[in-house]
């Protein structure tokens, strides 16, 4: 019977540290979904980081169209918070799988940084309706998530041109562009809007080189302007420009830089650049996909929104610019920011405005 007794007691002890064990294992359990919770949190504040890919046909270091959108895309991350991804030097045949791999991994927006890149995103797009996408320098538009980016090129023309007209001591004045695409055209139009706003009896050149490399052909075909009268040209051919300001360097006469500062080229030759920003444009677009979804249309953006502006004013060879030059060139931008100038019908429609 003692024996028996004590393997009761036994057995109960056994029961009561089996049922302690239990309840202490009960009381601690709370800690893993604590764990866990933190984790979930985390993740909670991934997903609403918003996050941008874009992709680029050329290399991010070739001083021009991909590395600006590269620096837009850096600056963007700096300043509004978002997490970015880019690939570089896609080829054509590679367009559709580079798009449709960062929406694979749930990217917020997909900026495709050139029309090259219209076919690749409509046919991606629609397989992702919650994720946004925009061409840059395209004019797609499709139901119900991508948009086209653009600049309204003919305001860019204008800044030039008004210039352009102000300082001209002949009233000849010259613009060249590359090739005969229509933003091409559109800023040649602004360009001789411009002159003629400040100088209606301004004479304006215009000619294209159909090349956007040739800068012979350039410096040919700003010289050919200059020997019909032209004190001031400006050129938007990308590196033909550069053979336009040394054709005005050589000849004595001014060169207004175009898409980006140009001045360090020829100090004293170039007074002042009309900027387009491929940089604040990729920003802008990502400032705007982030505050509300992209519509299917084209956008045009220019100086209300930061993304066409003028350079520093410089000199007119060794003198400053005239302060009543600058005035009135501000008062210009001022008429392109809240769009009186459009409305009077001075400053052009875009080709890709309807």
């Amino acid at each position: 019977m003692l024996k028996i007794r004590k393997h009761n007691k036994l057995l109960m002890v056994l029961s009561l540290l089996t049922v302690l064990s239990l309840l202490v294992i009960g009381c601690s359990a709370p800690k893993a979904p604590e764990e866990k919770g933190g984790e979930q949190k985390d993740d909670s504040a991934a997903k609403d980081t918003f996050k941008v890919a874009t992709v680029l046909t050329g290399p991010i270091n070739d001083a021009g169209w991909n590395e600006s959108a590269y620096k837009g895309l850096m600056k963007a991350k700096e300043t509004l918070g978002v997490e970015v991804a880019y690939t570089e030097n896609v080829p054509q045949p590679d367009f559709e799988t580079a798009i449709r791999d960062y929406a694979d991994k749930g990217y917020d927006l997909i900026i495709a940084h050139g029309f090259e890149f219209t076919d690749a995103a409509k046919a991606v797009a629609p397989n992702y309706p919650d994720i946004q996408f925009a061409v840059v320098n395209g004019s797609v538009a499709q139901e119900p998530n991508l948009g086209s980016f653009r600049f309204d090129t003919p305001q860019v023309g204008f800044l030039a041109g008004a210039f352009a007209g102000l300082i001209t001591k002949s009233n000849v004045v010259g613009m060249i562009g590359g090739m005969k695409f229509p933003h091409i055209q559109d800023s040649l139009t602004g360009f001789e809007a411009g002159a003629k706003y400040v100088n209606p009896d301004v004479k304006v050149l215009q000619a294209y080189t159909e090349s956007w490399t040739d800068i012979p052909k350039g410096k040919e075909t700003a010289l050919a302007m200059i020997d019909q009268g032209a004190d001031v040209v400006c050129t938007n051919a990308n590196q033909v420009g550069l053979g336009g300001i040394e054709a005005a360097k050589e000849r004595g006469v001014y060169a207004i830089g175009y898409i980006d500062d140009q001045y360090k080229v020829a100090p004293g030759t170039v007074p002042v650049s009309a900027i387009q920003s491929v940089e604040d444009l990729v920003v802008k677009i990502i400032e705007m996909a982030k505050a509300e979804p992209i519509k299917p249309q084209t956008y045009l953006l220019g100086a209300k929104d930061g993304v066409v502006r003028l350079s520093d004013f410089y000199e007119l060879g060794k003198e400053p610019v005239p302060d009543e030059i600058k005035q009135k060139m501000q008062e210009i931008l001022e008429g392109l920011k809240d769009g009186s100038l459009k409305e009077q019908g001075i400053v052009p429609k875009s080709s890709f405005e309807k």
